[in-house]
């Protein structure tokens, strides 16, 4: 993969161009997309139902959930049918098929970091102190790359053969964004009881967002509910993403033998 890094590259690229190239506003709905919803959500659950979050303002509460999740969702989304919608391009060069997908992700990766750099613009808006943690937030984004590029591989290739894979994943993001803490905190969750968060917590993207906000948020850790502590946050996700990565791998390996045949 490390040889085919410039084409991963100009794939990525690609996609960012021709995502952004029509619209009148074009990269700028980088930025507008995610704020747009975390403004929607600061209205329903700031003034219509009041989610408790007195510690910090909500906007960047919300803000480190929302962002967070739009790169594993829109990433997920368009790299689910990323095989059969190029597959002219599949029959007619040969190359490592994993970059397909895999580009989709980098594409939203360059777009994802960025919007970091608008986070950190919001904190020093609202003088917020940087968290201690911020060194955790390369490894963060890391072991969330890890985890869309795992999941984006079985996805798209199982895809390829049945083709309701990508409702199926619909149904998927619909249900894991609502049971990921993205507009609210775990301590709520931990309101409903203990066994409750001990079966909620095996969701690793509670683990990841809630690191997002521990590596921005000055004594965020401090939040955590009794008997959940920082450290289990992240060697939960680390062995969780890096299993979801190799399992991905494996099945998009063995699956890509019948591409030609389902394409």
């Amino acid at each position: 993969m490390y040889k085919n890094f410039p084409l991963l590259w100009h794939l990525a690229i690609r996609e960012l161009k021709i995502r952004y190239k029509s619209p009148f506003l074009g990269f700028l709905w980088m930025f507008l997309l995610p704020l747009s919803m975390v403004l929607i959500f600061k209205i329903v659950f700031s003034v219509i139902v009041k989610v408790p979050i007195p510690e910090y303002p909500f906007f960047i509460f919300l803000t480190l959930g929302v962002f967070p999740w739009n790169y594993l969702g829109m990433s997920i989304s368009a790299a689910v049918t990323a095989l059969v919608d190029n597959e002219v391009l599949i029959k007619k060069v040969y190359f490592p098929r994993q970059i397909i997908p895999l580009s989709i992700v980098l594409g939203n990766l360059i777009n994802f970091l960025i919007s970091n750099l608008i986070i950190l613009f919001f904190i020093f808006l609202f003088h917020i102190p940087v968290s201690k943690f911020i060194y955790l937030l390369p490894l963060v984004i890391l072991l969330e790359t890890l985890l869309i590029s795992g999941l984006v591989l079985l996805f798209s290739s199982l895809q390829v053969k049945y083709r309701d894979i990508k409702f199926f994943v619909e149904i998927l993001l619909l249900f894991w964004f609502y049971i990921s803490p993205v507009f609210y905190p775990l301590n709520l969750v931990a309101q409903v009881s203990d066994k409750f968060l001990e079966y909620y917590l095996l969701n690793p993207l509670a683990s990841l967002i809630t690191l997002y906000r521990m590596a921005y948020l000055k004594d965020y850790h401090k939040l955590l509910p009794h008997g959940v502590s920082w450290p289990y946050l992240i060697i939960y996700p680390t062995v969780f993403s890096i299993i979801i990565c190799f399992l991905g791998n494996l099945v998009f390996s063995k699956m890509q033998r019948t591409f030609a045949d389902n394409l």
